[in-house]
């Protein structure tokens, strides 16, 4: 093969996996962003949990994306939205305030989460990241499911924001690994208040400032356990999406910390 044919071979190449990454994409994306698509009735009352530590720089646009959604805003007597404060030690729970209810808790993620659960007065809570942007039509899209009697949760795909290259990967991770579809999204995710009891909760006696074992826990065990008693929703249509932010202490022993996020998975402040 002469280098024309290389070139050629190579941008044919190129094309085709950016026209397959497109309609991935198109796949995720095209139905969240759908203001006026068709609106169901929850089925029961809702509670939005969104555990918090020093978010004061994403806890605001997170609200307001939430708040908005066309679910909310056609039938606002089924929701109420709860913000977990975890010791944070910036204007946080200040600016959640203005949002909605705000209650605090100590330090750790999955003691946030049980926090807001135990504090809920829904039957179905939904799992939010005070760091992620949510789709007017994502709320809407992940609680139609509950109409099945069979169904004990249902979770979204979580879509990385800022590096191409991490956006295309998380494209493709959703769409095609089976992996995406075996846990449960920390920060896309809503399940039955008395499916979360009967399978006994989260165990909170792990190290939660250890990252692999709070995701473990959070996405893994937990989507495992409720497999155990119902069916377990994965809808590719529900998308969320999060800034790329950092990898864990590991990483960060390695390289020098450079913001307020990095510094604090550097010192366990965050798990």
């Amino acid at each position: 093969m002469n280098i024309v044919d290389k070139i050629t071979a190579g941008a044919t190449s190129i094309s085709l996996f950016s026209y397959i990454t497109t309609k991935l994409h198109g796949r995720l994306t095209d139905e969240v962003y759908k203001r006026n698509a068709i609106i169901y009735e929850p089925i029961s009352a809702v509670s939005i949990v969104i555990p918090a530590f020093n978010e004061e720089n994403y806890i605001e646009r997170t609200l307001k994306s939430i708040l908005s959604q066309n679910i909310i805003l056609k039938h606002p007597d089924y929701f109420e939205c709860i913000v977990v404060d975890n010791e944070s030690t910036d204007r946080t729970a200040e600016i959640a305030k203005q949002y909605c209810q705000v209650i605090s808790t100590p330090k750790g993620k999955l003691n946030a989460r049980h926090a807001g659960i135990e504090h809920a007065s829904g039957d179905i809570i939904v799992s939010c990241d005070a760091d992620c942007y949510y789709p007017p039509n994502w709320l809407n899209l992940l609680l139609r499911h509950f109409y099945s009697p069979e169904v004990v949760a249902v979770c979204g795909p979580h879509l990385q924001e800022g590096n191409l290259l991490q956006i295309i990967g998380s494209v493709w991770y959703n769409n095609l690994f089976p992996l995406a579809k075996q846990r449960i999204n920390g920060a896309n995710s809503a399940f039955l208040k008395e499916a979360y009891y009967k399978v006994g909760c989260f165990d909170l006696s792990i190290d939660q400032f250890n990252r692999e074992q709070v995701v473990t826990e959070e996405e893994i065990v937990f989507f495992n356990k409720l497999t155990s008693i119902g069916k377990v929703i994965f809808d590719l249509q529900a998308c969320c999406f999060a800034p790329i932010r950092g990898r864990g202490k590991r990483f960060y022993e390695e390289y020098r910390p450079e913001t307020k996020y990095q510094k604090e998975v550097l010192q366990g402040e965050r798990f």
